[in-house]
Parts: C-alpha cells; structure tokens; sequence
C-alpha cells in the first residue's frame, strides 16, 4: 500500500590532488638525452568506489615527452604511471558516486642522460549522491475495505554507463603540398568534447579526434600537420531514455602509428591505431501525476502534507569559441608543432548569462639553428555564454581546448585555439505533497475524500487544468493559494 519516491540527493562534491610520477629509463635503442622540448600529460580514470567511510577513484597518468638527443634529432618515449585519490567522508558514505578528471599538472627533470624524474599531480572532482526514499503517499493507513489507486510520480535519479578501451584505426594521408615523410617521430591525439543523444536503453555519443603528427622529411628536416577524425559511439544503458539528460566524457590513450605507402607508391599514408574510452553520466526525470484516491460511505479522509526537495538535471549547453593571442619570439625560432591545454578557467553569472574567464596554456616545439627547444605561452580568453542559469542552482562549466593554429611574423608568434565550453548543473525544487492519510469513522461522500496532485505539462495554464479535471478556476485557486510551486492539488 506504501508506494515512495526515488531521488538521488548529492552530499558531497569536492576537488583531490592525486599524485603520480617516478624514475622512467631510457630505452637501449634510444641516444642519450641533451634536453627536454616537451612533456604531454593526460590522465585516465579507471573506476570510482564509495564505502561509508571514503570515496576513492583510481587511474591513470601518461606522460609522452619528445627530446632532443645527442645525435642533434628529436625523438619520442612515453611512460605511465598509476594514481589513486581518496576523500574521507564525514557524514556517512552514499550509495553511488562519481569522479571527473579536471586536469594534469606534470613536472619533468633529467636526473642524468638516460634518466626521467616525474611528477604530477592530477585534479579530481569527486561527487557523492545519497539514494532519498521520499514516501508521499499513505503512512500507516490500513485497508479496511477502502480501494487506493496510486500512479508514478516525480523520480530523479543518476547512474553512470561505461566502455572501456575501444579500438580505432585510421589511414590518415599526408596532406598535399607537405614532403615525403622519411619517418614520423610523433603523434598526440586529443578527443573533443562529446555530445550525447539519448534514446530507449542507449546513448549516442559523437566526438571528434585531433590528430597531431610530427614527421621528419628525407632531407632532415621536421614538420607537423594536423588530422581531424569524427567518431560516433552506441553506448547501451537499461536506465537511458528519450528524456535523459546527458553528459559524457572521453579519453585517448595508446596511440600507434606506421608509415606505409599509398596508391602512387610513395610513403603518403599514417596507418594509425589508437584506444579510447567513453563514460557517461545520465540523469532522468519521470513527469507523472501524484494520486491518493481512498473513498468509502464509512471512513472519512484527513490530509497532512509536506514539502519535499527534488533534484533535477539542467540540460547541457556547448559551444565553440576561437581564442587569438600574440606572443614574442623570443629566440627568432622556426616553429614546428604545437598543443595547447586548458586547466585555468572560472565561471560567473553576469546579467542573466555566463561569463567564462581563463587561460590556455600553448606550447610550441621551435627549431633554433640546428637545435630544438620548447617555449609556452599563456593566452588569456574572456567568453559570454547566452545561457540563463539561476545563481542559487548548483552549476558548472568544463572548457577544453583543441589544436592550437600557430605563425611567426616580425618577430612575434600569431596563435589561435578553439575552445569548447560545456555548462552543465543541477536546480533543486520543494514541492508540497501529501505525507499522511488518517481514518475516522465519520462517513463522507466519495468526491469529498479523493486528493489528487497534478504536474502540469510546459505551457499548460491554470485554466488549462481546471478544464482537464473539469472543476472551476475558483475552486483551483482556493485549493492552491499559497502554492507557488509547479504541481496543482485537485479538489
């Protein structure tokens, strides 16, 4: 006879440093190091676990770092290395959580020629939700003969759906006017940021993947182009409906890659292979109708209600923005590649909208002379998000940058980004609700014992309902006065 509401409250949110690092070893087969160019770190989450006293997540850390030898070329080693962050919990632990990657921070040093000192620090953002058993219905009411009709109501929840190591190959052709590759040195790859489409039991995720290649020509010389890569994923997750709301996250990881000849027989193509991972995080929302019928010619209904707070999920909102910045060449250096990350930004409510402030961090491998050396530029980006957010809803902002386009002229480094911003929240709402139904022995008509709340549709006005349960607007209003949420009681 007791029916109750599901809805997942989060308890906890907060940001842990996990650190990683170690003393990595050169290969046999590679020269002696004469100096570091350039260290490209990401981290990859394996799973999140919450018992009652601690919430942990586990994963991670590559570090792929491109040198310069004591032949004078420049080449390329990576290593890994696990993490673990962990939060002691306070108030209890929940039955569900979650973690996010925000960002790497990695420092590198050569403990001697052939010898890597690193370390890294990763930030995590961790989320505890607490599952809510809200009864609104009926409390210790007995059924002495009575009929109880009772349909779904308002159910908020979170679940997260994963697959892991995903392969995918690409023929990537070198571009047309670009030498003949004698060999390639490296290649990053860096996922954009997703886009999900919901549907019954499954959610579609799109995504691009930058490829960036630095090859070396059969004269010697280096150069470096850029390939874009749309992938399109079927993640299946029993809980994922048309009206989930949605967000996902991807990492690359494992990136290989052979030089093989094309159709003309010259060496034109990059067989490239690569593994990527893809976890999403999806809320739904049930709209129902709350009903507590109860009628007989001998017992007589008493109502009592409450308020209950509901947790529901904004829809998320992406764009793109171009960040353009100039820099000094401070050595006169040709450049050769260049990749950019974004873990230096903030977000503000200003009129109604979004205003995101931040930084992107740029950096370039140059060629000076017959040497190569790395420089990092700092490029300030201020962007206004036509997306109305309220101030007291809990809300947030993820922003990753793609490939950076770079130029010299004069003396000074031309640089444009494309940033991804991505703005997603949660609002809170009470709603009022029966919580007890009691008995008397005083006989009553069937109309007079029946409540009924009703959450209208978007649009739906108050005449709308009164027309729909055919009773008049005055009887609605006096039956809501005070009522300033978004669910009618019926008389």
């Amino acid at each position: 006879m007791n029916s109750s509401f599901i809805n997942r409250k989060r308890i906890i949110k907060t940001v842990v440093t996990a650190d990683a690092g170690g003393e990595f070893i050169l290969p046999n087969d590679k020269p002696d190091v004469k100096r570091i160019v350039h260290v490209y770190s990401t981290a990859k989450k394996n799973g999140c676990y919450t018992d009652d006293q601690s919430v942990s997540a586990d994963g991670e850390a590559s570090y792929c770092v491109l040198y310069s030898g004591d032949d004078g070329e420049l080449h390329f080693v990576c290593y890994k290395s696990p993490f673990t962050a962990k939060y002691q919990l306070k108030d209890g632990g929940g039955d569900f959580s979650y973690a996010e990657i925000l960002s790497t921070d990695t420092q590198i040093r050569l403990s001697n020629p052939r010898k890597f000192s690193v370390k890294s620090r990763t930030q995590i953002s961790f989320s505890v939700f607490r599952r809510e058993e809200i009864a609104p219905y009926i409390e210790g009411v007995q059924d002495n003969g009575l009929q109880y009709d009772e349909k779904t109501g308002v159910t908020y929840s979170v679940e997260e759906a994963r697959d892991d190591s995903i392969p995918l190959s690409l023929d990537v052709h070198i571009p047309d006017g670009m030498p003949e590759p004698a060999s390639v040195i490296c290649s990053y790859a860096v996922p954009g940021m997703p886009t999900v489409t919901p549907s019954d039991g499954k959610a579609e995720v799109s995504f691009c993947i930058e490829l960036m290649f630095i090859c070396r020509s059969a004269d010697g010389g280096l150069y470096s182009f850029r390939h874009t890569a749309d992938v399109s994923h079927e993640l299946a997750a029993d809980g994922i409906s048309p009206g989930s709301v949605c967000r996902a996250n991807v990492c690359c990881s494992d990136v290989g890659y052979e030089l093989t000849t094309d159709t003309a027989g010259e060496m034109r193509v990059i067989e490239t292979d690569l593994t990527y991972d893809i976890e999403v995080l999806y809320e739904t929302a049930e709209n129902g109708v709350y009903i507590c019928d109860m009628y007989s010619t001998e017992y007589e209904c008493k109502e009592t209600y409450s308020d209950i707070t509901l947790r529901r999920a904004l829809p998320v909102f992406t764009a793109h923005y171009t960040v353009s910045g100039t820099a000094e060449n401070e050595d006169g250096g040709e450049i050769t590649a260049s990749t950019s990350g974004c873990d230096k930004y903030g977000m503000t409510l200003e009129n109604g909208g979004v205003v995101i402030d931040g930084s992107l961090d740029v950096y370039m491998i140059k060629k000076n002379g017959v040497d190569y050396e790395g420089q990092t530029v700092s490029v300030p980006f201020r962007v206004n998000v036509p997306h109305p957010l309220n101030e007291a809803d809990e809300n947030c902002v993820t922003v990753k940058s793609s490939m950076p386009t770079t130029r010299t002229d004069n003396g000074k480094i031309y640089i444009d980004t494309e940033i991804y911003v991505m703005i997603y929240g949660t609002e809170y709402e009470t709603e009022r609700t029966v919580a007890t139904l009691t008995i008397s022995d005083k006989p009553t008509e069937k109309e007079k014992a029946s409540l009924l709340l009703y959450r209208p549709d978007p649009g739906e006005t108050t005449w709308d309902v009164a027309k729909r349960f055919k009773v008049s607007m005055d009887d609605i209003r006096r039956a809501n006065e005070g009522n300033k949420r978004k669910i009618y009681i019926i008389p």
